[in-house]
């Protein structure tokens, strides 16, 4: 039998680590095209978001495959992180723009 809810939980953190490559990747090939270094153009404030909404779901997925209690609140911890740097990035508090 299929388990569903581990299927779907390791999809999310699997999901979540492959748009990290396509973000990194479009990121390079745009710091390319205006000749910056990578890092400068990481430091945007739409990349930021991307990377940060990553997080919240590679996150999510670790503290829901978690076998340990302090592992699920260390996972949810920096959930809440990622969450916090998502919330003051979309209000431009956080990286440049």
């Amino acid at each position: 039998m299929i388990d569903w809810y581990g299927l779907a939980t390791n999809a999310l953190w699997i999901l979540a680590l492959a748009l990290t490559l396509a973000i990194l990747s479009f990121a390079r090939w745009q710091a390319g095209r205006q000749q910056k270094k990578l890092g400068q153009v990481l430091m945007e404030r739409g990349w930021q978001a991307c990377l940060a909404a990553a997080g919240i779901l590679f996150s999510g997925g670790m503290a829901a495959t978690a076998d340990a209690t302090w592992k699920t609140i260390l996972w949810l911890v920096w959930l809440a992180l990622f969450s916090a740097q998502l919330f003051l990035t979309i209000l431009g508090k956080g990286a440049r723009s």
